[in-house]
């Protein structure tokens, strides 16, 4: 009987069950298969902690047609534990008489024409914890969550000691050998002209007033959106055929701490014990990582937009207000380029909070360009030649120093390079997918429902 076996740590080879063995065990008895005297447990602790292994980690699949795309209960228990094969049969054949049910309707657990796949998906109570919070957020308020904000709180404790599987953190200091580009898209050259008068104004982030919903903002809520390349940016405002895109570059003035998204979808949270239940915290918050970027960076249409917005929206907004990360913004890659491209690996957006996202001078209104969009060759003949001048009006030098004050505002994050604006007239558009044949089947007969009689007469 399976209630008189004991096993010592020297049977077991999991580093976290040989150290449980020596803490609760005791050599009172001697090991079931080694014949040796020291610490050794019940065989009972040893079964709870395989069936927790299987249950979490494992699915079972009862392999009919013999495909070999599994292992055994036993092969499981012999790798898991690092045991002998007498050891996994007989914890094999003890889990069949405690686990399985004694009844006819409830499922078999364990059984010899089963197959057992390892689980690598499963992000169990963080999966569970995070649907009740967004569903709050979706049905009860979505300022001062107390839940959401626990549960944030719980997520990102220590995300500036995190390491990604490169031993990179997942925060990055962008400096200003980073360029920013942002683009437009207008209709017409007026629209164009009329922007470029004054470029800083015009191309950084839109005043609170006009700033609209997106995906790390709320209406109202004024962010910068960015791209490291020019044609990221286009991709990302997706522009129709023959309209003009104007693209314009800023550079930080300070450096600046972005959080990298895509970046929680490779978290190393280090390999321990299957059977250690702090391995189970940790594989399920790298899991629950890797589909929270997924889904912080996915693009989302139509009914799906506002709630899928919602709740990245409160992410930012939870990340920016949080004084202990010292965050400026977020980055990520983009999903709107080939994903062969050049830009596909190095190529990435960013979004700065509303914090850190003033650009110099677009608050002065003095502040103006002369634009003009052709240049006069001879005659009646011009060239398409866009070109902006910055109006410079000669300053009355003040009385007393004491009246001067700054053109700019010292808490300003971003510079415009004037000088590096492109204009671009969309001609046409590239799509990349994935096709897949849709079949014709033969036709379904669809029977007609047999005919009332209409007369007695007709028997």
């Amino acid at each position: 009987m399976w209630e008189d076996k004991y096993i010592c740590y020297k049977c077991v080879s999991d580093k976290y069950v040989v150290q449980h063995i020596k803490e609760i065990g005791n050599n009172a008895q001697v090991c079931s298969y080694c014949k040796r005297k020291r610490k050794n447990i019940h065989l009972e602790y040893i079964l709870r902690m395989m069936n927790e292994v299987f249950e979490y980690y494992y699915d079972m699949y009862e392999d009919i047609y013999d495909t070999g795309r599994g292992d055994s209960a036993q092969d499981v228990i012999c790798g898991e534990l690092g045991v002998e094969w007498d050891v996994a049969e007989d914890i094999y054949q003890f889990l069949c008489d405690e686990y399985n049910p004694h009844n006819d309707y409830d499922y078999i657990r364990y059984n010899d024409g089963f197959v057992y796949r390892h689980i690598n998906n499963y992000s169990g109570e963080l999966a569970h914890t995070w649907s009740k919070a967004t569903d709050s957020l979706m049905k009860e308020t979505r300022y001062f969550n107390r839940e959401v904000n626990d549960f944030l709180d719980s997520l990102f404790s220590d995300i500036d000691k995190l390491k990604n599987r490169e031993s990179n953190s997942p925060i990055k200091t962008l400096t200003d050998d980073v360029h920013l580009f942002r683009a437009r898209v207008f209709e017409d050259q007026e629209e164009v002209k009329q922007a470029l008068e004054q470029p800083e104004k015009n191309f950084g982030p839109p005043p609170t007033t006009l700033a609209r919903s997106g995906r790390m903002n709320a209406q109202g809520i004024s962010v910068f959106y960015g791209a490291t390349s020019v044609n990221l940016a286009i991709a990302e405002v997706r522009p129709p055929v023959g309209s003009i895109v104007v693209t314009a570059c800023f550079v930080p003035l300070r450096e600046l701490k972005v959080l990298d998204i895509s970046a929680l979808d490779s978290l190393s949270f280090g390999s321990g014990s299957k059977f250690d239940p702090q391995t189970r915290k940790t594989s399920e918050r790298a899991i629950f990582f890797s589909t929270l970027s997924r889904k912080l960076t996915l693009p989302t249409f139509g009914k799906r937009q506002d709630s899928d917005y919602l709740i990245t929206q409160v992410v930012a907004d939870y990340l920016s207000d949080r004084n202990k990360f010292q965050l400026d913004g977020v980055s990520f890659k983009s999903t709107q380029v080939d994903a062969n491209g050049e830009d596909a690996e190095t190529g990435y957006n960013v979004v700065l909070f509303n914090k850190s996202s003033g650009v110099r001078h677009a608050a002065d209104k003095s502040r103006r360009y002369n634009v003009e969009m052709y240049e006069h060759i001879e005659y009646d003949q011009y060239a398409f030649v866009p070109e902006i001048q910055l109006i410079v009006e000669e300053q009355i030098k003040p009385r007393y120093m004491g009246s001067f004050s700054s053109s700019y505002d010292t808490n300003d994050t971003l510079l415009m390079k004037s000088n590096s604006m492109t204009y671009h007239k969309i001609t046409g558009v590239k799509y990349r997918t994935s096709e897949t044949k849709i079949h014709q089947g033969d036709s379904i007969r669809k029977q007609e429902p047999p005919q009332k009689f209409d007369d007695l007469m007709d028997f």
